[in-house]
């Protein structure tokens, strides 16, 4: 493991933690041992360890379920629902919540594992170009939950329920819970998004979110 993924210099970090980061040594040997092997495959996944993840250490047993959910609500292969799809939706809900740091995150997600331009992005969070209107139907779920959850309908729950199946249904509720609460964390922490993926933190002011808050 490239120390890199490790520890930054000052330099690369625009705006420093409140708390220190906790000292996870070269190659992660001084991070628990029951929750290394999920650090080393999230540092794998993303090219980098983020730095929520590493201020999340100083609680490892916490970190460990956390991130264990996360692999588990967005990538498990039971899961009826793609990954793509799940990243689609991650991602109105991050913007919906307002979290730059999330949502750019996804951005950068969607242009290395899925090959999206910024239009792509752009066109996704307008919700101009659901994948069909099952995708229509959920994100439309997903945006109203996330923006005011009691605001949901009988309605729309039903029109949900007729369309998903079971596990479908409760895959997209997990999602808006998961994602509010670590849009929740990401937000209150005040981390800012790290180099590889500063530069799309302008992405969540696009789209409906930001057109209902200037009305």
């Amino acid at each position: 493991m490239n120390s890199s993924a490790e520890k930054r210099s000052p330099a690369e970090t625009s705006t420093p933690p409140y708390i220190p980061f906790p000292e996870l040594g070269e190659h992660f040997e001084n991070v628990p041992i029951y929750v290394r092997p999920d650090i080393e495959f999230y540092a794998k996944r993303m090219g980098f360890l983020p730095d929520t993840i590493r201020l999340y250490l100083h609680v490892p047993w916490v970190a460990e379920a956390m991130i264990r959910m996360n692999n588990a609500l967005m990538r498990d292969e039971r899961n009826a629902l793609s990954e793509e799809t799940k990243y689609r939706l991650s991602m109105i809900a991050s913007r919906d919540n307002e979290c730059a740091y999330c949502t750019s995150h996804h951005v950068g997600v969607f242009k290395k594992k899925f090959g999206y331009d910024e239009k792509a992005v752009e066109d996704l969070l307008r919700m101009h170009e659901p994948a069909d209107e099952r995708e229509r139907l959920a994100q439309e779920f997903v945006h109203q939950a996330s923006l005011d959850a009691r605001g949901v309908t009988d309605e729309l729950r039903a029109r949900m329920a007729k369309t998903f199946s079971p596990q479908e249904y409760m895959e997209i509720i997990l999602l808006v819970g998961f994602w509010k609460m670590y849009n929740t964390m990401h937000n209150a922490m005040g981390v800012e998004s790290e180099p590889p993926v500063a530069g799309f933190k302008k992405f969540v002011n696009i789209g409906p979110a930001a057109v209902a808050a200037a009305s």
